[in-house]
């Protein structure tokens, strides 16, 4: 309706202008119309009745009146019928494009489906007949949902919850089964898109981004990162005991440089060794395979473990550390040697990136069923570019990087967060660039 009285108004104006042009020609030669009506003869024949003369003057003036009159007929006769042919031509148009975008969507690479009210399946397109293996009748009208593999069963019921309430699914990873059984696994988006094909049944469009070879790739590079960890821990382990024998003089007394040499190899075999666990941990939870043995944990000493461990970096940077305990977490149920991995990165973190002098503080809360290890220090934060990504594998924040005497994996915080997600909690924190970190530990 906007765009049909748009369309009226444009016709009317033109109109109305092409009307002010004839009827201004008219006013501009009401001089002349005066002067032939004064002298006549010096225009007509002086042969010519007066009468004649004047009949003449009035023919021409009525004949462009009735021009006028037939040309505004004209235009409101013939504006119905140019409205028409504005909209058969919006009409073909709009039909060109659907039928453009119908190719597109049929032949597209990407499997793309579209949903009923109840999920249910209408035209699924070409790439998604060759990802299930199936023809357009034995899928059409099944519901999307039920295709979704029995390890993700309940995130299926949430998913359905999502769709009915009109909540978007963005890419968010499961387990589709195809016809033949077999189980692929996908990046899944659902969104709202009513009426996409002109039908009223239509209210959804699912795409789904096949990941299944990128899994493989991933769990076979996952395995031999684990096979290798393991074959590396065997002689780490021999050469750590070799360099302990030989410190401890029982092969005879070592000169002051041999013994340099031979603390500096036993540093180094010892970050190799603490490599190689890390390492383990990550392939471990990668392959679902990290046992998690809860028992009754006291949080605080091992805090302190971790600390009198962490005392020489401490005292090198006179690091100032608080503790707020509050006497909470004595007794809590949890992994001890997981924990333990998860607050010793945070801690070790906390004070490898706070410059000489900074502080560290360490908090307990406990309250409402809720059990949070705090920990903030006054380092150099994380950009707001980086925060995104901080818990990812293998990435390192730039600032963390061009910290000439530190070193890092870039594996810390991506095992922090798969640790305390397997154990039931999660991770947070706030940062900001150059005034410091605090990362909260849910338990």
């Amino acid at each position: 309706m906007p765009n049909r009285a748009k369309l009226y108004t444009k016709h009317l104006l033109t109109s109305f202008f092409l009307l002010f042009i004839l009827v201004g020609s008219l006013f501009l030669s009401t001089d002349w119309i005066r002067g032939i009506l004064a002298n006549p003869y010096q225009y007509f024949d002086v042969n010519l009745p007066l009468d004649e003369v004047y009949f003449t003057v009035v023919f021409l003036s009525l004949i462009t009146v009735a021009v006028l009159l037939s040309f505004i007929f004209y235009l409101l006769l013939t504006f119905h019928t140019r409205f028409e042919l504005e909209i058969w031509n919006a009409t073909k148009s709009i039909a060109l494009s659907k039928e453009q975008f119908r190719k597109l969507y049929d032949n597209a690479p990407m499997p793309y489906i579209m949903l009923g009210k109840n999920a249910e399946i209408h035209e699924p397109n070409k790439a998604t007949l060759r990802f299930f293996g199936v023809l357009p009748e034995e899928i059409d009208n099944k519901n999307f949902f039920s295709y979704i593999s029995g390890d993700f069963k309940d995130q299926a019921e949430i998913f359905f919850e999502y769709y009915k309430t009109g909540i978007p699914i963005d890419r968010k990873e499961v387990s589709l089964v195809t016809k033949n059984g077999a189980i692929k696994s996908v990046l899944l988006s659902i969104f709202e898109m009513k009426n996409l094909t002109g039908s009223s049944k239509d209210t959804g469009l699912a795409m789904i981004f096949d990941v299944t070879e990128q899994k493989l790739l991933d769990k076979a590079k996952t395995e031999f990162v684990s096979l290798a960890s393991h074959q590396l821990r065997t002689p780490l382990a021999t050469t750590k005991w070799y360099t302990e024998m030989l410190v401890s003089g029982d092969l005879g007394e070592l000169n002051l440089k041999q013994k340099e040499y031979i603390a500096k190899l036993n540093t180094v075999n010892k970050d190799m060794i603490d490599l190689v666990e890390v390492l383990l941990n990550v392939s471990r939870i990668e392959m679902g395979s990290l046992p998690v043995n809860l028992k009754v944990t006291n949080v605080s000493e091992l805090t302190e473990s971790i600390l009198a461990e962490l005392a020489p970096q401490i005292e090198k940077k006179k690091i100032k550390i608080e503790k707020q305990y509050n006497d909470f977490l004595q007794n809590i149920n949890s992994d001890p040697k997981l924990l333990r991995i998860v607050i010793q990165n945070i801690i070790y973190n906390a004070i490898k990136y706070t410059l000489e002098g900074g502080t560290v503080s360490i908090t307990f809360e406990e309250s409402s069923g809720e059990k949070k290890v705090i920990v903030s220090d006054t380092g150099i934060g994380i950009s707001k570019v980086d925060q995104g990504r901080i818990f990812s594998k293998l990435f390192r924040a730039d600032n963390a990087r061009n910290l000439g005497s530190s070193q890092g994996t870039g594996l810390g915080l991506y095992l922090v967060k798969s640790i305390i997600e397997s154990m039931g909690g999660h991770i947070s924190f706030v940062s900001e660039e150059n005034k410091g970190s605090t990362f909260t530990l849910n338990l």
